[in-house]
C-alpha cells in the first residue's frame, strides 16, 4: 500500500483542485461588486452634475440638492436594477419597498441614492447565492467521486458504490455547520455593506467631498465585501467538500479518518491541536473534528488504514522550501524543526509575520504612498526590515508620523523653508574641524552613522536643506534674535542607514537659518501614537 505522504499529498491535491474550481465563482462575484460600485458611483455624478461641480459644496447647498425630488425618469432607472434579480421572493420584496416610498411622496435624491445602494448591495447577494451555490454542489459531487477514485485506485480493491444521493447534498447544503447557514451570512454581510456605503455617502455629500474622493472611500469598501465573500465561499467549500468526502468514506466502508493540518506557521491554533488524530467517520462533526475548524480553514481529511506509515509533506518558515518528515504530527513538527532550529525568539518572528500579513500589505501601501523612496522597495524586504531591525524600524515609523502629520498640517511646515540657510562654518568650524569638543562630537555621530564627513559635508548640506520643509517646525519661542523653531527630520545618509536629526532653527526678517544640527536618540514616545 502507499505511504502516509501519499495519501496526504493526494488530500490536499483534491483540496486545492476545489478551491481552484471557486476561483470562477470568486470572479464572477467580484465583477459583481465592481459593476454595482460602478452604478452608485454614477449616480453620485449625476447629483454633482445637476450641481455643475465638483470641487466640493457646502454643507447647506448639498442638504438643499439631496432634497430636491427625483423626476419619475430617474425612478424608473432604479426599478429598471431590481429586473435582474433572479429571486422572485426578493424582487416583489425590493418593488414593493421602493413603490410604496414613491406613492407616499416622490422621492429626494437623498432617498433615491440611499434605495439605489440598498438594491445594489441585494444584487450582489444575490449572484453570489446563485453562483456559490451551483459551485458548492459541483464540488460536493467531484470530492465524492475523485476521493472514491483514488482509494479504489491505490488500494486495488474496486467495488460497486452508489450515486451521490440528492437528499445527503440537500443536506450538506442545508446544514448551518458554523451556527449561521451560509446564506444568512450572504445576506447579513449586503446589509452591513450597505449600511458602511450609506454612511460614506451621506457624510460625504454633507461633507463637501468631491465625488471623485468618495470614489475611493467606495473602492475601499467594494474590497471588504469581496473579501467577506471570499472568506465565506472559501470556507463553506471547506465544509462541503469534507463532508463530500465523508461521505465517499462511510459508502466505502472506511471507518476512520485522520485530520491533515497544513505543516506550516498558517496553520491555526485549533488545526495544529487536531493534527493527526485519528477520528471514527460516524463521529464526524464539522466545526468540531472535521474541516473547516474556523473561517479561511485548510484543512482537510485521509483514509486511515491499519500500519499507515506516517510520511509527510513540511514547509520551512524560512526558505519556503518542502521537504518530508516522518512520525509527527505538528506540535512535533514545530518544536523540532521550527524552534530548535531557529530558536524560540525567531520562531515567535514567524509566527507574527503569518498572522500579520494582511495587516503589513496595507501598512505597506500607506507608509509609500507617504514616504515614497524612503521605504524599501517591495513588500517583502519591508517586512524583513519591520521584524528584524528594530531600531531602523523605529526610524520608519516615526518618519511616517512626522510626515503624515507635515502632509495633513501644511501650516506646521516652516514659513519660507525655501530660504532656508547654513553658514559653511557649521560644518568647516563646528562639526568637521574647530575645537569645540561638543561640535566635533555631534560631527562624529554623523560620520559613523550617515556617513558625512569632511569630504563630503555639502552633500549632507544639500539633504538637510532639501528635508527642512517636508517635516513639521515646532515652535519654541521669541527671542532678541527671531523666532526659535525645531524641526526633527529622519535622514538616510550614504551608509543606506536612517537617523533622527534635530535641526535648530532661528527665523527672522532674512529668512531661517541653521543655529544647530545632531543626531538625537529616537524615544518611545516619539512613536508611542501607532498601534500594529
Amino acid at each position: 500500500m502507499k505511504s502516509s505522504s501519499y495519501w496526504k499529498d493526494r488530500a490536499n491535491l483534491r483540496m486545492n483542485s476545489y478551491h481552484k474550481n471557486s476561483d470562477k465563482t470568486i470572479y464572477k462575484i467580484n465583477n459583481a461588486y465592481d459593476k454595482a460600485i460602478e452604478d452608485i458611483n454614477k449616480d453620485i455624478k449625476k447629483i454633482f452634475y445637476k450641481f455643475q461641480s465638483d470641487s466640493g459644496m457646502s454643507i447647506a447647498e448639498a442638504k438643499d440638492l439631496l432634497n430636491t425630488k427625483i423626476p419619475k425618469l430617474e425612478l424608473e432607472s432604479i426599478r429598471s436594477k431590481i429586473n435582474g434579480i433572479q429571486d422572485k421572493n426578493l424582487k416583489r420584496y425590493l418593488m414593493a419597498q421602493l413603490n410604496a416610498k414613491a406613492y407616499n411622496s416622490r422621492m429626494t435624491r437623498l432617498e433615491a441614492l440611499k434605495e439605489s445602494i440598498y438594491i445594489n448591495t441585494k444584487r450582489i447577494a444575490n449572484v453570489e447565492l446563485v453562483q456559490s451555490e451551483l459551485r458548492y454542489i459541483k464540488n460536493i459531487n467531484e470530492a465524492y467521486y475523485r476521493n472514491i477514485y483514488d482509494i479504489q485506485k491505490v488500494t486495488g480493491i474496486v467495488t460497486d458504490f452508489a450515486t451521490m444521493p440528492v437528499n445527503v447534498i440537500e443536506d450538506i447544503l442545508k446544514n448551518n455547520w458554523s451556527g449561521k447557514h451560509y446564506s444568512e451570512r450572504v445576506w447579513g454581510n449586503s446589509e452591513v455593506l450597505a449600511a458602511k456605503l450609506e454612511e460614506v455617502i451621506t457624510s460625504g455629500l454633507m461633507s463637501g467631498k468631491s465625488s471623485k474622493k468618495m470614489a475611493v472611500e467606495l473602492a475601499d469598501l467594494s474590497q471588504y465585501g469581496k473579501m467577506a465573500a471570499e472568506r465565506l465561499i472559501r470556507t463553506e467549500t471547506t465544509y462541503v467538500t469534507n463532508m463530500a468526502e465523508l461521505e465517499s468514506y462511510k459508502e466505502l466502508g472506511i471507518d476512520k479518518y485522520i485530520f491533515v493540518a497544513t505543516l506550516d506557521l498558517r496553520t491555526s491554533k485549533q488545526c495544529r491541536n487536531m493534527d493527526g488524530k485519528v477520528i471514527d467517520v460516524y463521529r464526524g462533526v464539522p466545526g468540531e473534528n472535521l474541516p473547516p475548524l474556523h473561517p479561511w480553514c485548510r484543512s482537510t481529511t485521509r483514509a486511515y488504514f491499519e500500519g499507515m506509515n506516517r510520511r509527510r509533506r513540511a514547509r520551512d518558515p524560512e526558505t519556503g522550501k518542502n521537504y518530508i518528515i516522518e512520525n509527527m504530527n505538528f506540535d512535533e513538527w514545530y518544536q523540532k524543526f521550527v524552534v530548535d532550529k531557529y530558536g524560540e525568539q525567531k520562531a515567535e518572528t514567524f509566527q507574527k509575520m503569518i498572522k500579520n500579513k494582511a495587516a503589513d500589505r496595507k501598512q505597506y501601501s500607506k507608509y509609500k504612498e507617504i514616504l515614497g523612496k524612503d521605504v524599501p522597495k517591495s513588500f517583502t524586504d519591508f517586512r524583513q526590515l519591520k521584524y528584524n531591525d528594530i531600531n531602523e524600524w523605529k526610524l520608519i515609523k516615526y518618519n511616517y508620523k512626522l510626515k503624515s502629520e507635515a502632509k495633513n498640517n501644511p501650516q506646521c511646515i516652516l514659513e519660507n523653508a525655501h530660504k532656508f540657510n547654513i553658514d559653511e562654518r557649521k560644518y568647516t568650524s563646528y562639526l568637521f574641524g574647530g575645537s569645540n569638543v561638543n561640535g566635533l562630537a555631534k560631527g562624529d555621530a554623523f560620520e559613523s552613522r550617515l556617513g558625512y564627513s569632511i569630504n563630503n559635508y555639502k552633500d549632507l548640506d544639500i539633504l538637510i536643506k532639501d528635508n527642512i520643509g517636508k517635516f513639521p517646525a515646532i515652535f519654541k519661542g521669541d527671542t532678541p534674535h527671531g523666532k526659535k523653531y525645531e524641526v526633527n527630520m529622519v535622514l538616510k545618509g550614504l551608509k543606506n542607514k536612517q537617523a533622527k536629526v534635530k535641526v535648530g532653527v532661528m527665523s527672522d526678517d532674512n529668512g531661517p537659518r541653521l543655529t544647530t544640527v545632531f543626531i538625537d536618540k529616537l524615544k518611545e514616545s516619539d512613536i508611542e501614537y501607532e498601534r500594529y
